[in-house]
């Protein structure tokens, strides 16, 4: 495992969840591509570094409360798959969640190239030819 890439998702995901924006635009790719679930919903994507700052403040509209806590990290070539626990609230709704969702990181050079989110762990690690 190249815990290069592992902990530059690590910090990715700290970032994140403190919303450091500028911190998660470092740790990417200015070519980036995320798919998190609502550009999937949508049928679009964010890209680029101005994608990022764009996803951030989309999910602080969307959300009064929003984490994801990883529980595993597995590696396969330049990919980090990780499941994770994902709690929130809505901001309009108020409506709770809570699940285990899985996410595919690209990592090259050090930086995030692409994130893809799965509604389920099993999805995430068969994408990139895991098994559970």
């Amino acid at each position: 495992m190249s815990q290069d890439n592992v902990e530059t998702v690590r910090q990715a995901h700290d970032a994140f969840n403190r919303r450091d924006v500028e911190r998660l635009v470092s740790l990417s790719d200015p070519d980036c591509v995320w798919l998190p679930f609502r550009a999937q919903l949508e049928g679009t994507n964010y890209r680029g570094h101005e994608g990022v700052r764009r996803f951030v403040a989309d999910m602080d509209d969307d959300w009064k409360a929003f984490r994801i806590e990883p529980l595993e990290f597995r590696e396969t070539g330049d990919q980090v798959v990780v499941v994770g626990r994902v709690t929130g609230r809505a901001s309009g709704s108020g409506v709770d969640i809570d699940f285990e969702g899985g996410f595919v990181f690209g990592v090259r050079g050090g930086r995030i190239t692409h994130i893809t989110s799965y509604s389920e762990p099993r999805a995430a690690l068969e994408s990139v030819g895991l098994n559970d």
